[in-house]
């Protein structure tokens, strides 16, 4: 296959949806296919502009650059990252000759807007000149010719929405690098909870300052553990100051082996976020013998409650509080959620992520 990969976002590797794009094309030109992989800085217009209007410079650089490329080699599959493609599939939709489109999507930006629209103190409000895009991202999903999810969760979504059928939508979870898999993992540990993410309302911050203030303050011997937070944080600002001798703050870690030790220190990792396409922490930390505790979103969502994961319904108090103290003071609950976790982790190989997608886009161009 010669495959013209576009993204939206940064191949950045040390980010979850750079290391999923990178990954997926690494490892497809690895099996003999062509894969053409280009980011923003090929394909965003003005980027002096920085963070304004992104969106609508994206979307026309990604018709511009995408326009020059077919022209200048053909290609069996156009494969999108982000709904900001919405303008070229409309155009390359009309083309009686074109090749196959698909949206690889990283988390369908309809889904997260339905989502932030109910809780809306976890976005900020848009600003005047912000033009609602939700029509014209809806037809990137129903215009292009098949969709991959990396979430159950998102694939169900994207049924419910109708914007493709079944044998058009594929789900692959997101994988796990080798060195994250068959660990070696010790189930008995002390009282340390940790959060890997930024620091945002949608990362549920709101909720785990309240309850984690409060857990903390009954549970005396427990330490809370916050990674990849940012330079900028500062528990004084966020946490009682009663309790922070017992939080530790890691601003960044971008050193895999690092981040392993972390979560093999910790026994609970808490997700509370109002929105996860996947959300890759769980899935490294179960593989690391944590337990998770997280709403009902991503990669999560589709987990067996109080067996492979606790759930909570939602990024409100007290639910995260209620959801910590049961593992707190249930070390056997808390060891099996954690091994059953990291049993259903193990099958996150990239080795089938390819083969699953490499026969679909097989398939999807012998029937194009």
């Amino acid at each position: 296959m010669k495959i013209l990969t576009i993204s939206n976002c940064p191949l950045v590797e040390s980010q979850g949806s750079g290391y999923i794009i990178v990954n997926f094309a690494r490892r497809l030109q690895e099996r003999g296919h062509k894969v053409d992989l280009h980011g923003p800085e090929d394909i965003e217009l003005f980027p002096s502009l920085e963070g304004r209007a992104k969106r609508y410079r994206q979307a026309l650089g990604m018709l511009i650059f995408c326009l020059r490329k077919t022209k200048e080699e053909q290609y069996d599959l156009i494969e999108f990252y982000g709904a900001e493609a919405w303008l070229t599939v409309s155009i390359l939709k009309r083309r009686k000759q074109r090749p196959f489109m698909v949206i690889h999507s990283n988390g369908l930006e309809t889904n997260v807007a339905e989502v932030l629209s109910k809780h809306p103190e976890s976005s900020p409000p848009p600003k005047w000149y912000h033009l609602n895009q939700i029509l014209r991202f809806e037809k990137a999903f129903k215009d292009v010719d098949g969709i991959v999810t990396v979430s159950k969760f998102e694939r169900d979504y994207a049924l419910d929405q109708g914007y493709q059928s079944k044998s058009r939508i594929l789900n692959i979870d997101n994988c796990l690098l080798d060195e994250f898999l068959d660990l070696e993992i010790e189930f008995e540990r002390q009282h340390v909870i940790a959060f890997c993410g930024n620091w945002r309302p949608i990362k549920g911050t709101q909720v785990i300052a309240r309850d984690m203030s409060r857990l903390l303050q009954d549970y005396p011997q427990s330490v809370l553990k916050l990674i990849g937070v940012g330079e900028d944080f500062k528990k004084e600002d966020v946490f009682e100051s009663s309790v922070c001798n017992q939080i530790e703050v890691t601003p960044f870690e971008r050193d895999k082996n690092n981040l392993k030790a972390i979560y093999k220190s910790a026994s609970i990792l808490i997700m509370p976020s109002v929105y996860e396409s996947f959300g890759l922490v769980s899935a490294e930390a179960m593989a690391c013998g944590c337990a998770i505790i997280a709403t009902k979103v991503g990669f999560p969502a589709d987990l067996k409650d109080k067996e492979e994961i606790m759930h909570i319904e939602g990024p409100t108090s007290p639910h995260l509080y209620n959801a910590t103290k049961a593992l707190l003071i249930d070390d056997a609950l808390r060891a099996s959620i954690a091994k059953n976790g990291y049993d259903r982790v193990q099958s996150l190989r990239w080795g089938g992520a390819i083969d699953s997608i490499e026969k679909t886009y097989l398939q999807w161009l012998k029937n194009h």
